[in-house]
């Protein structure tokens, strides 16, 4: 449905359906734009009528002879404009929001009032609470979401992020375990069968699993296979399951030349998928019963609730993990293990590889 049209409002509806209202003012003197989206407003009706008191309040300002000026505009304000103009997909404005929200104090700053010091001082706050990854992260979203925005919407003049360090956490780190095996996902497979309470929805996530642990595939390229993928003892991978601006579980194009390939099928994986595309209910393989995607986080949420209370330590990606470390055990070489990741450098290929405590005794015994 439409809402009753508002002068200086602008409505739009996305392809998810939720509504954004945009308030659009332009005088000779002064630009004034704010959106009010119904993801942050909780309902459209609320985003809305927020849009609609915020035009009301600027008008009057103006009509008063009050400027609004830009240089009240705080850090969360900042943020938000590059929420809206970002090209960033959902899934990374969402995280960003989740960081920003957890980790920045200097919410309600002026922006113009910032200072190299207030910035080294939220980072040096997160070095006894956060790892080396999570300060980095926040630290690019001072850097580019919130100082970024800010130079290009011409708040500000000066990158305040130039010779900013950032600081190491105090974080004892941990090393823990980044493959797996096949007793574990065994296991696994069974607490699944287990647990998920639809027979269908079990079967297509082992079956999903099994694909990860013959191919070495990312989970999102496995998510969007369809029956045409797989043929000649082959599947091609070109698509994965992703997110744009404005949607999640969108189906994409790989992100790189590198991931699209064709990899080979295993003996045992392929009768496995002679099954699965016997019973699909859709021609989208790894679809659930409802016909929906199964993407990444929900069947992530199910491996860690059936693994957990085990204590079992097993996700997804340790399965890709596997089959790097495979391939370079056994000396496969550079280029096919590149193309059966789908890695643009061996470098990475290195990276996904795991060491073994038979490998380190067999290097030990090298020395004499």
């Amino acid at each position: 449905m439409k809402y009753k049209k508002e002068p200086y409002v602008i409505q739009r509806q996305g392809k998810s359906g939720l509504w954004t209202f945009q308030v659009f003012i332009r005088t000779d003197t002064i630009t004034v734009t704010k959106s009010f989206s119904e993801k942050k407003y909780g309902s459209a009706r609320n985003a809305y009528e927020q849009a609609v008191i915020f035009k009301n309040k600027t008008l009057l300002e103006i009509a008063n002879k009050t400027v609004y000026r830009a240089t009240n505009i705080t850090v969360r304000e900042i943020f938000e404009e590059y929420l809206e103009s970002t090209t960033d997909s959902y899934k990374t404005k969402d995280y960003h929001i989740k960081l920003f929200n957890k980790y920045i104090h200097l919410k309600d700053k002026k922006v113009q009032d910032l200072t190299r010091g207030d910035i080294t001082e939220e980072l040096n706050r997160m070095v006894d609470i956060a790892s080396d990854d999570t300060i980095g992260r926040v630290y690019s979203i001072w850097k580019d979401d919130i100082v970024g925005t800010a130079l290009i919407k011409e708040y500000i003049v000066r990158d305040i992020t130039l010779g900013i360090k950032k600081p190491k956490s105090h974080l004892i780190k941990v090393k823990r375990g980044v493959t797996t095996d096949r007793e574990t996902l065994i296991k696994v497979e069974e607490l699944i069968h287990k647990s998920v309470s639809s027979r269908y929805n079990a079967k297509v996530i082992v079956c999903l699993l099994e694909t990860l642990y013959y191919t070495g595939m990312r989970p999102a390229e496995v998510e969007v296979l369809t029956k045409n993928d797989i043929k000649d003892g082959y599947i091609s991978v070109t698509k994965e399951l992703g997110s744009s601006k404005d949607e999640q579980n969108v189906v994409r194009r790989c992100k790189t030349e590198s991931s699209i390939r064709n990899v080979p099928i295993h003996p045992n994986l392929q009768v496995i998928l002679n099954d699965l595309m016997e019973t699909a209910l859709d021609d989208n393989l790894f679809a659930k019963e409802d016909g929906s995607y199964m993407n990444s986080t929900w069947v992530g949420n199910i491996i860690r609730n059936v693994c957990k209370p085990h204590g079992i330590e097993f996700n997804m990606y340790r399965l890709r993990h596997h089959m790097a470390t495979a391939l370079v055990t056994n000396q496969v070489d550079t280029k096919t293990t590149m193309e059966i990741l789908g890695h643009a450098n061996y470098d990475m290929s290195l990276y996904y590889a795991s060491s073994n405590d038979e490998l380190k005794e067999k290097a030990v015994k090298l020395v004499h």
